[in-house]
């Protein structure tokens, strides 16, 4: 089976529930149907890595045996088993990370110890036989992505969250070239692409979305922008993404490059090793205003990240 990977840039936190019609504030529009209530918040461990992610020079690109000890220390970890997870323990000490245990969601976190440096933070539930795992990159500059990336990784029954721990402009000086190191979802040598590789090596046939926010003033004119990261149309996990969120989103769900042609991921580098793995690739930006709707009203937002996390069941 395939397996989904989502990298989100949105935000959100515990749903409710209801069954009248009601809009959203401004932007869209919610057949609020029944959606079971969870847990959808952020484990503190979590939101903890985090601190000190605007610090200027909080960035350190890592070494290629840092790359080397995440990228088998993830692997480990999906594989599951005492003895797997034992080894992955030591292995990660190479990057100067430990694991530990968030039994409130059945996972473990994979965790900068001692200083911070802006590795990125991997939670994986071990042994998992899940289709989703959840990506959000870019949770400083994209405001509010990880509160709706942690209640997206509950209602898609998640195998893994991972999350950048550093600005991806504030925390490392640009390079020559217009590069920026700590912009790790164009980063080819961050510790979140060595993460991912991990991930592929241990479920090598998936689906990657990445779901990011753009700004008021960026060309989209309506409030989702769907991409698989490729410049080919009709793609058809966009296509049926798109269907899903048009029944519950209003002011436009836009596939590109069908209907827009900016805002594509065609540079995206976990898209990327995602496709050359035989995987798919899909990207999700959600406009300013429709991020402060689902951050205003759990009802909507609930109803938003089910529809989501049904429409990549099929994925």
């Amino acid at each position: 089976m395939r397996t989904l990977i989502i990298t989100l840039a949105v935000a959100a936190s515990v749903a409710a529930v209801g069954c009248k019609r009601k809009p959203v504030l401004g932007t869209a529009r919610v057949e609020v149907r029944a959606v079971k209530a969870l847990d959808v918040t952020c484990p503190l461990v979590l939101d903890a890595t985090r601190e000190g992610g605007l610090d200027e020079g909080r960035y350190v690109v890592p070494t290629e045996a840092e790359r080397r000890a995440i990228r088998e220390a993830v692997s480990l970890l999906l594989d599951g088993g005492a003895e797997t997870r034992s080894r992955a323990r030591d292995v990660a000490r190479a990057a100067s990370y430990e694991i530990v245990d968030v039994p409130e969601k059945g996972a473990v976190l994979l965790r900068e110890a001692g200083k911070k440096r802006g590795g990125g933070a991997y939670l994986i539930r071990p042994g998992t036989a899940a289709k989703v795992y959840i990506q959000a990159p870019h949770t400083f500059y994209d405001e509010g992505t990880l509160p709706l990336a942690c209640e997206l990784f509950e209602r898609a029954h998640g195998g893994a969250l991972f999350i950048n721990t550093a600005h991806r402009y504030k925390s490392a000086a640009q390079l020559p070239g217009g590069h920026y190191p700590a912009d790790v979802a164009h980063a080819r040598d961050s510790l979140f692409q060595a993460a991912t590789e991990g991930l592929l090596r241990a479920r090598p046939k998936s689906t990657v979305v990445q779901v990011h926010g753009f700004g008021e003033r960026e060309s989209a004119t309506g409030a989702v922008v769907l991409s698989a990261g490729v410049r080919t149309p009709g793609h058809p996990v966009v296509a049926r993404v798109a269907l899903a969120l048009s029944r519950v989103i209003d002011g436009g769900v836009l596939r590109f490059p069908d209907d827009h042609s900016e805002l594509g991921a065609t540079t995206n580098v976990q898209g990327a090793i995602v496709r050359e793995s035989g995987g798919q690739f899909l990207h999700i930006e959600m406009a300013a205003p429709l991020r402060r709707d689902l951050l205003g009203n759990p009802t909507v937002r609930a109803n938003v990240m089910a529809t989501l996390a049904d429409a990549m069941e099929g994925a």
